[in-house]
């Protein structure tokens, strides 16, 4: 791969900005097989901006205009008879497409050799991209898989020989006037990087990056908010186990939410006896729901504009990374993402409570923690005698503004 690069026209964070990837092949005529497109965390597009296209459509090249993200533009040598070859440059557009299930996205490719419409010398070429999250990162990967070297003419009567010699994809800011394509909310470098390999070589990758610089971050607000509900009715009395209720809300636009630190008032404390049985590590990555019932200790739901549902799924108590570590809150969150998150215990002079660092930076409305009665909270007097339990907080935006307060919590079952 040669004359890589990858980034957005405005490069400050957050914007719904247009992004361009050109990717030249130097080996055009080994064939490009496969290849994925790693962004960097944070840059990513919203597929409930626009009507989806099904595959059907996409197929047949009837895909609905409102559902268009972008356009895709292919540098390609035919060899015409197997032997002369014609340098063309191949124009397409690139879709919204109906993801398959446990995808978060799904891009379309049609591609329109001169010629093929409306007189149908060459063939169109249509081709899908699935999406994936990263887990190292929360990164999305765009890859494409069975790339195709060859093309169709006077129908299916003629195969000719082609060479991809480069691709470039241009991703709409925004649709129909909503936001598509949106920078990560954090400043500093941000690499793409590109992996492919060949027919001619299908087990050796070829890999290579691109990068940008994300800026204007001191002007992208973050001003999340925090509500908590604690007690019902049974649960406020000295030694019960009252359920509570926390949220982080957002605005849409905001810096992403990078650390949440929650504090635990005073007159609430984490039941030790909660903490001896917890989930292996193992057994909540493969199925958190078959986690020992005394480790499950709540759920948890997220809410995203980019999202088409909510994510939601336990809260489980999970062993430490190594032995002598701690257990940890494990969130294991599945909707149109699967997605698990991990919360450390912190003992501050300040208070109790948990933490979570380097969560996605991903838009988000609404993050909830529900802790069921009977579960890992005690409380240390009467819920309903002043003063109101009182939650710190701190929380770190993806730009690095911090916000702190304390939060009194509305209590339940008191008449």
């Amino acid at each position: 791969m040669q004359s890589l690069s990858a980034a957005p026209a405005n490069p400050s964070a957050g914007a719904h900005s247009n992004v361009d990837i050109h990717i030249g092949f130097t080996d055009a005529g080994a064939h490009v097989k496969d290849l994925t497109v790693a962004l960097p965390p944070g840059l990513v597009g919203n597929p409930t901006a626009t009507p989806l296209c099904s595959l059907d459509q996409l197929q047949s090249d009837s895909c609905p205009s409102a559902s268009q993200v972008g356009t895709v533009t292919t540098g390609v040598t035919a060899h015409l008879l197997g032997l002369l070859p014609v340098p063309l440059t191949v124009n397409g557009s690139l879709y919204n497409v109906e993801p398959a299930a446990g995808e978060p996205a799904r891009f379309g490719i049609v591609l329109r050799p001169t010629g093929s419409d409306p007189l149908p010398l060459l063939q169109k070429i249509e081709q899908t991209s699935d999406v994936q999250l990263r887990k190292s990162d929360f990164g999305l990967n765009t890859v494409l898989t069975s790339i195709p070297r060859e093309a169709h003419a006077a129908g299916q009567a003629l195969t000719i020989p082609i060479d991809i010699t480069s691709i470039d994809i241009h991703l709409n800011g925004t649709v129909g006037g909503k936001g598509f394509m949106r920078n990560p909310t954090s400043c500093g470098t941000k690499t793409t990087k590109f992996t492919a390999d060949s027919y001619a070589n299908p087990n050796q990758k070829i890999t290579g990056q691109a990068s940008f610089t994300s800026t204007n971050c001191a002007s992208l607000p973050f001003s999340p908010t925090f509500t908590a509900d604690v007690g019902s009715r049974g649960h406020t009395q000295p030694v019960t186990s009252p359920p509570v209720t926390t949220k982080i809300l957002q605005d849409e636009g905001e810096a992403g939410l990078q650390n949440a630190q929650v504090l635990l008032p005073q007159i609430l404390n984490p039941d030790i006896t909660a903490l001896s049985n917890p989930c292996t590590v193992a057994r909540f990555h493969s199925n958190a729901s078959a986690c020992p019932a005394q480790s499950i200790v709540g759920s948890a739901s997220a809410i995203s504009p980019f999202l088409s549902a909510p994510e939601t799924g336990p809260v489980v108590i999970v062993a430490g990374a190594r032995p002598a570590d701690l257990p940890r809150l494990g969130v294991d969150l599945h909707g149109p993402l699967a997605l698990q998150l991990f919360g450390s215990f912190v003992f501050l002079q300040a208070g109790v409570g948990q933490e979570f660092n380097g969560l996605p930076d991903i838009p988000i409305s609404s993050f909830a923690l529900h802790f069921k009665s009977g579960g890992l909270l005690i409380n240390g007097g009467n819920l309903c005698q002043p003063p109101k339990p009182i939650f710190p907080v701190t929380f770190t935006g993806w730009n690095g503004a911090t916000r702190t307060s304390k939060v009194s919590a509305t209590v339940h079952g008191c008449s």
